[in-house]
């Protein structure tokens, strides 16, 4: 229902020659009992030995892949595909915790680093850049695609990525060269929060107090905990994560 209220709004954006946006929350793998039969028939022969959710999540995933899909068919059948960016990404990180470290619920890198592909003109195929995006990035990058000229307030915190669709790699502008994502909640771990700047991730977590530091740059899968060793880097970051 969601990809064919979307192609309405696509057709009849394209037959009266005007702009448009739309978002796409797909809630697709939340409920794995929804997956069509015949996927779930196909999954179920490839992984035999698979629990009814494993098997149903995978046969969602098809289908979420198959509603995208057509999502992008009906770009080019519209003849829109020249000027009509299409941003894929996830809302939060999966870690099978052999890779990197956390999941949904924290913010180590399992849990804030998703999947980000983006489709447009300018964009070469099968390009790769990888400059640190965070999701506040698209309102300027929006504003900026779209030719917006009024100046946009002074407290957006994001910057403009359309350099990267180029094959630019340079860092992001933003008013502040860190990223802080904060967690105040009990899912997973407890309250803790995260400076990124350069290489290195510092986190907090406040209920016992502890900080780590890890250097991304060679431990993106943060097994080697810094804070003790790099005393004079660990103090300046949390001065600047508590500020």
């Amino acid at each position: 229902g969601m990809g064919e209220r979307a192609m309405a709004v696509m057709t009849k954006s394209a037959q009266t020659k005007k702009p448009f946006f739309i978002q796409m929350s797909y809630h697709a793998l939340h409920y794995p009992q929804n997956a069509p039969p015949e996927l779930v028939a196909k999954y179920q022969k490839l992984n035999p030995r698979g629990n009814e959710k494993e098997i149903g999540r995978a046969a969602m995933a098809e289908a979420l892949d198959q509603g995208v899909g057509q999502l992008l068919e009906k770009i080019e059948a519209l003849g829109i595909a020249d000027n009509t960016y299409v941003i894929y990404l996830s809302d939060n990180g999966s870690s099978t915790r052999q890779t990197l470290r956390g999941g949904k619920g924290g913010v180590w890198e399992g849990g804030v680093r998703v999947p980000l592909i983006i489709k447009g003109p300018g964009i070469a195929p099968n390009s790769w850049n990888h400059q640190r995006v965070v999701g506040y990035d698209f309102y300027p990058t929006f504003c900026e695609l779209a030719g917006v000229q009024k100046e946009l307030p002074d407290t957006i915190e994001g910057g403009s990525i359309t350099h990267l669709f180029r094959g630019e790699d340079k860092p992001v502008t933003r008013p502040r060269k860190e990223l802080i994502f904060h967690f105040p909640h009990y899912q997973g771990d407890t309250p803790h929060s995260s400076l990124l700047l350069e290489d290195w991730n510092i986190m907090h977590f406040y209920e016992t107090g502890e900080t780590h530091l890890f250097n991304l740059g060679n431990d993106i899968a943060e097994r080697n905990d810094l804070a003790g060793k790099q005393t004079e880097i660990t103090r300046r970051l949390e001065e600047k994560l508590f500020a």
